[in-house]
C-alpha cells in the first residue's frame, strides 16, 4: 500500500477481504476434520502491520464484530480483541520486508497462543451449559490443538500477505526505479 491510497481504495480492499475471510472461516468450520486458519483474527493483525496506521484498529473492530456475530453475540470479546490486535500491530509496524516478516511471524505465534489461552479461560469462566469443565482440562485441550492451529494460522498469514500485496500493488514511476528498491507498504504512522 502506498501513502496515496485513498479511503475508498482501502474500503474496496478491506470489506471484500473481511467478508471473504468470514465466509471461508464459516464454511471451513463446518468440517471438524480440517483445522482452518482464523482469518478474521489474522486480518487486523496484517492490516495493521501492512499500513502501520489506524487501519488495523478499524479492521480489527469489523473483524471482531463479524466473529461475535457468527458466534451469536452482538458485541463481545472478539470485537475488543480484534481492536487491540490491530492497534498493537499498527504500533509495531516498520519499514522493510525483513522487519515485516520478522514482526509478523512473532505476532502470529504470540497472538495465536494468547487467543487460544484467553478464549479457553473465557470458555471455562462462562460455560454454555450447566456443567463446568475444569480449567486445567480445557487448557490441556487447547495446548494439544495449538501446533495445528499455529501451522494453519501461518499459512493463512502468508495468504493474507499475498492478498494485501496484490491489492495495494503500485507501479513505480521512472524516478522511483532510478532511486532503487523501495517498500511497497505504506500508510499513516501512529507516531
Amino acid at each position: 500500500m502506498n501513502l496515496d491510497a485513498t479511503i475508498w481504495r482501502r474500503i474496496a480492499v478491506y470489506l471484500p477481504g473481511l467478508f471473504l475471510a468470514a465466509l471461508i472461516q464459516t464454511l471451513s468450520s463446518l468440517s471438524r476434520a480440517l483445522i482452518s486458519p482464523d482469518l478474521l483474527f489474522l486480518f487486523p493483525l496484517f492490516a495493521g502491520l501492512w499500513t502501520g496506521g489506524y487501519d488495523g484498529f478499524v479492521t480489527g473492530m469489523v473483524a471482531g464484530f463479524l466473529r461475535d456475530y457468527m458466534a451469536g453475540r452482538g458485541y463481545g470479546v472478539g470485537m475488543l480483541a480484534g481492536m487491540f490486535i490491530g492497534l498493537i500491530a499498527g504500533l509495531v509496524a516498520s519499514e522493510g520486508w525483513q522487519q515485516y516478516a520478522l514482526r509478523g511471524s512473532i505476532l502470529v505465534v504470540v497472538t495465536t497462543w494468547l487467543d487460544e489461552m484467553i478464549m479457553s479461560f473465557l470458555r471455562w469462566l462462562l460455560p454454555m451449559g450447566d456443567f463446568r469443565t475444569p480449567l486445567g482440562l480445557i487448557w490441556k485441550s487447547a495446548l494439544s490443538h495449538s501446533p495445528a492451529k499455529l501451522l494453519s494460522n501461518i499459512i493463512g498469514a502468508m495468504v493474507l500477505t499475498g492478498y494485501l500485496s496484490i491489492a495495494f500493488y503500485r507501479r513505480k514511476s521512472k524516478r522511483e526505479k532510478d532511486d532503487g528498491i523501495g517498500d511497497v507498504r505504506g500508510g499513516e504512522s501512529l507516531a
